[in-house]
């Protein structure tokens, strides 16, 4: 059993947080051994599924190649090992996949099919970013289509406490965000499910499960920030981990955190994350592995 990567409940934080933090370029996009499962994936959602998980709007064909690109210039001077880059293709060797550009009509679809992460696009128009293209075959129970060309704003309006706490701080820090520089920031969540694509239609079913707490999982949202030099858009760069709960149990700081940021939640958070039908029973569970 793989540990947890990143345990963003540490010192029991939860609530509405920027929390953002600048990190090198090379630690920009992460790459492990989950990378042929969770690539396959975005294959058979692409197959299945396309217009849930990749909308782009009709100008946005120079954003997406200025997104493929950095990719690629990415990939080049950090995972070189892993992928081969020619004129018209490019292979990665950790599937065996071969890549030719004019088989996509949608360069952010191949840029999606060399990384983990889900690629979301914010386009600047009056210092107001809008959701004007995404890949996103990992969304943590909320609908691309439903809010695709949506500000940044009315992307989080439900989220509680987002508009009072921290929606302008947001708008200013995207707006006067530096070329050149990345960040960071974690959100994290318990779900009864490791699937990684997880629709909004999915977001009422554990209100109905009897779901045991060793049967959750704790999923972590890595989203990274930059601006795009070129079209001055922001980039969103997100990787999901899903762990099962279990895998914390021999952490007692890491059981005792998760604790806190549970009870730390304010109430209408803990509705909006569906804990609410859990939360005693998975308390209880956590503090008997703790004892």
């Amino acid at each position: 059993m793989d540990d947890p990567i990143h345990l963003p409940f540490k010192n029991g934080k939860g609530g509405v947080d920027i929390g953002l933090r600048p990190i090198d370029e090379s630690s920009w996009l992460e790459i492990d051994h989950l990378f042929s499962e969770e690539i396959a994936l975005k294959e058979k959602l692409y197959l299945e599924k396309k217009d849930q998980v990749l909308v782009t709007s009709p100008n946005s064909q120079d954003i997406q190649k200025e997104v493929l690109n950095l990719v690629l210039g990415h990939l080049k001077n950090h995972h070189n090992d892993s992928y081969e880059l020619k004129t018209d293709t490019i292979e990665s060797k950790r599937n065996n996949h071969l890549y030719y550009f004019d088989d996509f009509q949608d360069p952010l679809e191949l840029a999606s099919l060399l990384v983990q992460e889900d690629l979301i696009i914010m386009k600047p128009k009056e210092n107001i970013f809008y959701l004007d293209a995404a890949s996103l075959c990992a969304p943590t129970r909320w609908s691309l289509k439903e809010k695709f060309q949506q500000s940044l704003s009315e992307l989080h309006q439900s989220v509680p406490g987002y508009k009072d706490k921290i929606d302008s701080r947001v708008n200013t820090i995207f707006t006067n965000l530096p070329d050149q520089k990345i960040f960071e920031r974690y959100n994290w969540s318990i779900f009864d499910s490791p699937e990684l694509f997880q629709p909004i239609s999915n977001k009422s079913l554990v209100e109905i499960k009897n779901t045991r707490p060793e049967e959750l999982f704790i999923r972590v949202e890595r989203q990274t920030i930059r601006r795009l030099h070129c079209s001055k858009a922001i980039l969103f760069a997100v990787r999901v981990h899903v762990n099962p709960i279990t895998a914390i149990i021999s952490n007692k700081k890491a059981i005792f955190d998760l604790i806190q940021a549970i009870q730390n939640l304010e109430e209408n958070m803990k509705t909006y994350k569906v804990i609410k039908p859990f939360e005693e029973n998975l308390i209880n569970w956590l503090k008997s592995k703790n004892e």
